[in-house]
């Protein structure tokens, strides 16, 4: 049964522009990535801060990609993180947190 499936929606899907399809799948047409990252003061790459920065598309276009803040603290740029991640998460977008989490 799961092979007739199959040829039936590869069958469908040649017809199908690529967002088309994605609604037919399942896709989320609205993604947003929260990283939390070192951002290197020097070209050494000793001294750094934590960036917390955000990647949001709707479908494949490219709506947003910011750092939205920088700390000294690892901890509260992990805290904005998840922040950032409900909040996004409160505007419909399926959010990932992402990066140096430590969890």
């Amino acid at each position: 049964m799961s092979d007739e499936f199959f040829r039936e929606l590869m069958a469908d899907a040649l017809g199908k522009d690529p967002e088309e399809l994605g609604k037919i799948l399942g896709e989320p047409q609205k993604i947003c990535d929260v990283f939390v990252q070192r951002v290197y003061l020097d070209q050494e790459l000793k001294h750094f801060e934590w960036g917390v920065s955000v990647l949001r598309f709707n479908g494949d276009e490219l709506e947003e990609s910011a750092t939205y803040a920088i700390f000294h603290s690892w901890n509260l740029a992990r805290k904005y993180g998840r922040a950032l991640k409900e909040f996004f998460e409160s505007r419909g977008y399926e959010t990932h947190l992402k990066g140096e989490l430590g969890d």
